[in-house]
């Protein structure tokens, strides 16, 4: 055989060369009030990512005060002592992209990307709200803010197909006194009563710069961009300290079913949850892989049961959902017009009674690792924006204190066996510790009259 043949046999023998994953090159270091500092140059294009996450969320909220982190992450937007009206203009006006703010259970971010001659306008700006947002917050600022706050919940949640049912998995997921009761959004009737008293007592707890971390990524000089950050967070005065709350998640007490009738909803919707696991814990990664094996793409097992064969569905999903505080499992399969949830149930139970029983196949499981693994390197292609890499590494630091896990996080995915998916089906897929919400468009009268 000649070698050039040879050596092609062997290399299909040994399947194809793994690429090596990308290296993230980083310095981290503190100021002296506290905040953390993640530099990471990437020379590629002439622009920076600024990324400031705060570990403050829904995990933060207590009893009758519930969706302020939410409502403070738009109130950052509204103008600071020395950036006014609000930073939107300052931005837009050096040429800014990718511009926003996300609140979830755990953490607040605010994110930018500027042109490389811009980052000082970008680091001036999110000092100025870390340091300098109370000194204009009054009750009219409040009150647009609140009014905002209220339309979004209308519109992502009351007048969305099928919006009330994923608040009402929160509660019973997280029921009373659990800070996730409520989700992320909150009680729209707590936050109209808000007082501006109650919202500075709020700001000066939790968005001290010790409680917070910023990532700069991008073309930059690490000298120059020290000097900057020093000169604009540095005089920021350390806040309390911030004992991260330790809070269990709540047994599911039995199968809990219940019947939601939604007044926009045109076909039937069954929501399947169970109770989960905490992120970045041992089971963590097995879950992701199972739920991208039953519910992620066409090649899905739902997908392909209920979708494709069986055409009950007009669409499936799973997802392993984990955060600080813990976690669930969801399945959640919508009917194709003319069909029932009772004709979806027992489709679902049938395929999670294989996954227990007989687990997954090879070919499944190295086709999920390949999906996840490669939506993580996908955050590393950007420099920022939401899940770009200043994002990415200031979520490994707020959660791990270290911005340089990715090659670990890989690895454990790439470590996932068919027996860990099939173990953890078992140890968390329970049918008597379940919820399953029926979500059933309702009555055309009753509809009509709730508007």
């Amino acid at each position: 055989m000649p070698r050039i043949a040879a050596a092609f046999a062997v290399a299909l023998a040994i399947g194809p060369a793994r690429a090596a994953d990308p290296e993230i090159k980083f310095e981290k270091y503190k100021l002296p009030n506290g905040l953390t500092v993640i530099l990471s140059e990437d020379h590629r294009l002439p622009q920076v990512a600024v990324d400031v996450w705060y570990h403050v969320g829904a995990a933060n909220q207590v009893p009758a005060r519930s969706g302020f982190a939410h409502l403070f992450e738009h109130m950052m937007f509204s103008g600071s002592k020395h950036v006014q009206p609000g930073p939107f203009k300052v931005l837009e006006a050096v040429g800014a992209t990718g511009v926003n703010g996300t609140t979830n259970f755990d953490r607040t971010n605010y994110f930018e990307v500027v042109p490389s001659a811009e980052l000082p306008s970008a680091l001036w700006l999110e000092s100025d709200r870390m340091g300098y947002l109370l000194d204009t917050l009054d009750e009219q600022k409040l009150k647009i803010q609140r009014d905002v706050v209220s339309n979004e919940k209308r519109q992502n949640y009351d007048n969305r197909p099928y919006g009330s049912s994923q608040l009402r998995l929160c509660d019973l997921l997280f029921p009373k006194p659990h800070p996730y009761f409520e989700c992320v959004i909150g009680d729209i009737s707590e936050i109209q009563a808000a007082s501006t008293a109650d919202l500075r007592s709020f700001f000066r707890q939790f968005y001290g710069p010790n409680n917070a971390s910023l990532a700069i990524v991008g073309d930059f000089d690490s000298k120059t961009v020290k000097e900057l950050v020093e000169k604009y967070f540095g005089p920021i005065p350390r806040g309390p300290e911030v004992k991260l709350p330790e809070i269990p998640q709540p047994e599911i007490p039995g199968r809990i079913t219940e019947k939601v009738e939604d007044k926009l909803a045109e076909v039937p919707r069954l929501i399947l949850a169970w109770r989960g696991v905490r992120q970045f814990t041992d089971d963590e990664a097995a879950g992701d892989v199972l739920a991208e094996i039953l519910g992620s793409g066409r090649t899905s097992r739902l997908y392909k049961a209920l979708v494709f064969d069986r055409q009950l569905a007009s669409s499936v999903s799973a997802g392993d959902e984990t955060l600080g505080l813990g976690g669930w499992f969801q399945i959640t399969v919508t009917a194709a017009r003319g069909h029932e949830i009772p004709e979806l149930t027992p489709v679902v139970q049938q395929i999670i009674d294989d996954v227990r029983k007989n687990g997954v196949t090879p070919e499944e499981l190295e086709r999920a690792k390949r999906n996840l693994i490669a939506n993580r390197l996908r955050t590393v292609e950007r420099i920022g924006g939401f899940g770009g890499k200043a994002d990415l590494l200031n979520m490994y630091e707020t959660f791990l204190g270290d911005p340089g896990y990715l090659p670990r996080d890989l690895a454990r995915y790439r470590a996932v066996t068919p027996e860990a998916s099939k173990a953890f089906a078992n140890k968390y897929l329970i049918d008597d510790k379940r919820i399953e919400l029926d979500v059933v468009p309702m009555a055309k009268k009753t509809a009509e009259a709730s508007r």
